[in-house]
């Protein structure tokens, strides 16, 4: 898993509201998370069983409001995108 080990920004705009991530991969034995801080909430992204990132964890909700669910599918698949070479 050489290079994927390195933070990376992802920047872009999500309903005329811009983004800048820093993506943090988290390298465990066999498999590979990125842990992204999105609205003062860190998530996880991990792989499900057909092989796309899906966002886990205990709450996606803070200071009374929750985080678009469309917004953590949008950042999944930039992920995707960016460690795959897309």
């Amino acid at each position: 898993m050489d290079g994927l080990d390195e933070p990376f920004i992802l920047k872009f705009e999500f309903k005329e509201k811009p983004h800048i991530l820093e993506v943090r991969p988290w390298i465990q034995q066999y498999k590979i998370s990125y842990k992204v801080t999105v609205e003062e909430c860190e998530i996880t992204f991990e792989e499900d069983e057909e092989g796309q990132l899906r966002a886990i964890g205990d709450k996606h909700v803070h200071a009374g409001h929750s985080i678009d669910p469309q917004l953590l599918e949008d950042i999944a698949r930039r992920i995707q995108e960016t460690v795959s070479g897309e």
